[in-house]
């Protein structure tokens, strides 16, 4: 059928999220598309509640990550466009029908994926989620942290192509889908008014593990984490200087936040406690995943 989506979901333990998510789905405009669910070993409820959803075709793998889950999906999945969103994330009521609008107006053939090009944080009512920022993509922001023309991450691609470039490459565990870009230099297209919410880390060993999961992928992502013994020097080197960084890092938000210095630097320092634990594990022990 000309036009139909999958929209693939990997999840890992997401018994809290995976509710709103997949109802935020059946709110959408665009009606045409299958759930894929893809449980990525959970030791949680997550299939059980998942399963209530009559409309989701639930996969199980053991535990490898979501770009093998992806990948997984995408070999079972029916639609000629992939959708690929977290188990975390809501969406306005048009976000299929204007994520997959330039694929369908392209007369071109240039134009392989889409992202979207607005995300914010739902979930900042406390100090340590607020603290990760509310604004996650924007076009209206050039901070390169969050300006949407930097995305590198698919999340509507064919599915043609997705096969023909060999999927998502799990060795960048958290930066998985944005495999095209390492490995093509290929960015996805702004599709606009496509709009969506995340939740952001909402307590301190919450942060910790979500840092230490980003981190993990920078053995992959920078040069300096692939040079053997250099590697190994740099890791050391960062947990030796880790104290100054949070300090200098907690001092420096302080003129710009509401929060007290005493909860940035108690933030900071389980942030980046979890960046370089995670790639102390990623260089050291091979471990990328979550």
């Amino acid at each position: 059928m000309k036009n139909f989506l999958s929209v693939i979901i990997p999840s890992y333990n997401e018994e809290r999220d995976i509710a709103e998510c997949l109802s935020s789905l059946k709110k959408q405009s665009f009606k045409n598309f299958e759930i894929i669910l893809v449980d990525d070993g959970s030791t949680d409820r997550t299939t059980e509640i998942a399963g209530k959803f009559k409309e989701v075709k639930i996969l199980r793998q053991n535990h490898q990550g979501p770009g093998k889950a992806r990948n997984f999906a995408a070999k079972n999945a029916k639609g000629d466009i992939l959708i690929f969103i977290d188990s975390d994330m809501t969406f306005d009521k048009d976000y299929l029908k204007n994520l997959i609008k330039p694929l369908i107006e392209d007369k071109t053939g240039k134009i392989i994926g889409t992202t979207h090009d607005y995300e914010e944080a739902k979930n900042t009512q406390n100090v340590w989620s607020d603290l990760w920022g509310k604004i996650r993509i924007s076009t209206k922001d050039k901070n390169p942290k969050i300006y949407a023309g930097d995305v590198k991450i698919f999340r509507a691609i064919w599915k043609k192509k997705f096969i023909e470039m060999g999927g998502f490459d799990s060795k960048y565990g958290y930066a998985d889908d944005q495999t095209f870009w390492f490995k093509y230099g290929i960015k996805p297209v702004l599709a606009k008014n496509a709009i969506c919410y995340h939740n952001n880390p909402e307590t301190l060993k919450a942060t910790f593990k979500q840092a230490r999961w980003i981190g993990a992928s920078w053995k992959e992502r920078y040069l300096l984490f692939r040079i053997p013994l250099i590697n190994y020097i740099s890791v050391i080197g960062l947990f030796i200087l880790l104290p100054f960084i949070i300090l200098i890092k907690a001092v420096k938000e302080r003129k710009s936040r509401k929060h007290s210095l005493a909860d940035l630097i108690r933030f900071y320092d389980y942030k980046f406690a979890g960046f370089v634990v995670g790639i102390f594990r990623a260089v050291y022990l091979g471990k990328v995943w979550k």
